[in-house]
């Protein structure tokens, strides 16, 4: 019982596996396809569209600032939230509590509700900055905040920090000194998980560039976006190299919380 029951577990996730994968797979064929219309495969198969695209100098632009502008956001709302989670899980409870309630508020109001506050704050001296790269910083730092808060408080759940805390007293050490050096690398995992899907939200982000810098600061999106009438298979060679870079990120901050949870 207990064999054929592995059996059809790993079985229903291999099929789930590729029913996911299909979509990305398609997406792929599509981007080197020459012609795909009536037959169940492409007829042939160009990396013109490819080399097209990835030698565009407004793509290679437009990549450039997406990368830049949800790296520096996402740098800056590590360096504020990941401290603010971790000192109010251990020593402010209440404020932890208020952090919890904060979370829902970037899905409960609507992407075009927040654009249209912050079009009023960031309008008016002195951040008076819509229409900059700037202004996408500031916004997108927010935006981190849930996925930082989620898998964070997961990590620290699993860490008895009274204990941690108590036993490092002991020896003379500081908090400051126990935070750094045991706390902070045994939730490090969780931290680079969070920032590989913070990244990938702020990377495929529309909504926000749209509306408070419009063209005159295009991202990735938006190049998709302006793309959209002219062939789909540029669409799928765009898609495919987002898909890609977000591939390589993960593998990269996987590799890295395994280095982590070996030294810790």
């Amino acid at each position: 019982m207990t064999s054929s029951g592995g059996l059809l577990s790993r079985a229903f996730l291999i099929v789930m596996a590729a029913l996911m994968a299909l979509p990305i797979a398609a997406t792929a064929i599509n981007a080197f396809a020459a012609d795909w219309s009536d037959t169940l495969l492409p007829t042939a198969l160009t990396a013109d569209y490819f080399l097209s695209v990835v030698s565009d100098p407004r793509f290679i632009a437009a990549m450039v600032r997406s990368l830049a502008v949800a790296a520096i956001a996402l740098a800056i709302a590590t360096v504020l939230i990941v401290p603010a989670i971790v000192c109010a899980h251990i020593y402010w409870p209440g404020l932890d509590r208020w952090l919890a309630r904060l979370v829902i508020l970037p899905y409960a109001v609507p992407a075009i509700v927040l654009v249209v506050g912050y079009l009023r704050v960031f309008s008016q001296p002195p951040l008076q900055i819509n229409g900059t790269p700037l202004v996408l910083v500031l916004v997108y730092v927010p935006v981190c905040f849930p996925m930082f808060y989620i898998t964070i408080k997961n990590s620290l759940r699993g860490l008895a920090i009274a204990d941690l805390l108590d036993a490092g007293r002991l020896v003379g050490a500081s908090d400051a000194v126990i935070l750094r050096r045991v706390v902070l690398p045994a939730i490090a995992p969780g931290v680079m998980v969070a920032a590989v899907l913070n990244f990938a939200i702020l990377f495929s982000e529309f909504v926000y560039a749209k509306m408070l810098v419009g063209g005159g600061f295009e991202t990735l999106q938006m190049y998709m976006y302006a793309q959209r009438n002219l062939s789909g298979r540029i669409t799928s060679v765009i898609v495919l190299v987002y898909f890609v870079l977000l591939l390589a990120l993960t593998l990269a901050s996987l590799g890295l919380a395994r280095t982590e949870r070996a030294r810790a």
